[in-house]
C-alpha cells in the first residue's frame, strides 16, 4: 500500500472514531499505528501529521456532533501519549486551521481531562469549544469560576488562555496547527 494510500485509510479511521463517539478508540488507534511504525520515523510522522489535522479539524464548532471539543480533546491526549509527552505539553499551542482560522489549544485541565479549543474565523468573534459545548469567552470564564472558583489555578489558568487566544488572532505569523502541534510531539515521537 502506497503512504498517499495508508494515510487515506488512517484519516478514515479516525473520522470513523470520532462518528462513532468511541473516544477511547483514539487511543487504540493511534497507539497500534505508531507501535506498527517503530522502526520507520518518516511514516510514523505521517500518522502524528494525520492526527494532528484531525484536530484541527475536530475543533471547529460544528452543528455535527462528531465535531465537538470532546472528540479533538480524546485525540490530542492519545497523540500525547503515543508520543510520550504529558497533556499539559499541548496547553497554549496557537495555530492556523481551516480556512485561515485561528485555534488555540487551552491548558489541559486534570480535574475536566479536557482541553477547550478557541477557534476564531476572521472577523468573528472567538469562539470556545468546551467539551461538548460552544461558549463566548464570558460564557467560559463564568462556568469555570462557578465551577472552580474565581480565585482557583484553573480559573486563573484559563483566564490568562483566553486573552491570549484572542490575542492570536490577530497574529498571521502563526504556524499550521498541525505543525505547531507537532513541534510539541518531537521530543518523544524521534
Amino acid at each position: 500500500m502506497s503512504d498517499r494510500t495508508e494515510t487515506d485509510h488512517f484519516a478514515k479511521e479516525l473520522r470513523d472514531v470520532s462518528r462513532s463517539l468511541d473516544k477511547k478508540r483514539f487511543w487504540s488507534l493511534v497507539r497500534e499505528e505508531i507501535a506498527a511504525l517503530q522502526g520507520d520515523p518518516a511514516k510514523r510522522q505521517m500518522v502524528m501529521r494525520t492526527a494532528a489535522n484531525e484536530v484541527a479539524r475536530l475543533s471547529e464548532p460544528s452543528a455535527r456532533i462528531e465535531l465537538n471539543g470532546h472528540s479533538a480533546s480524546s485525540l490530542l491526549r492519545a497523540m500525547a501519549e503515543a508520543a510520550d509527552v504529558t497533556p499539559p505539553d499541548f496547553g497554549g499551542v496557537e495555530g492556523r486551521g481551516p480556512d485561515d482560522s485561528v485555534i488555540a489549544i487551552s491548558p489541559f485541565e486534570p480535574s475536566e481531562a479536557l482541553y477547550a479549543f478557541a477557534f476564531t474565523r476572521r472577523g468573528e468573534k472567538t469562539t470556545f469549544v468546551d467539551g461538548y459545548f460552544y461558549r463566548t469567552a464570558g460564557e467560559l470564564l463564568e462556568r469555570l469560576s462557578e465551577k472552580h472558583g474565581p480565585g482557583s489555578p484553573c480559573y486563573q489558568q484559563m483566564a490568562k488562555f483566553v486573552a491570549d487566544a484572542e490575542r492570536a488572532a490577530n497574529d498571521s505569523s502563526l504556524p499550521p496547527l498541525a505543525d505547531a502541534i507537532l513541534a510539541r510531539t518531537r521530543k518523544g515521537a524521534a
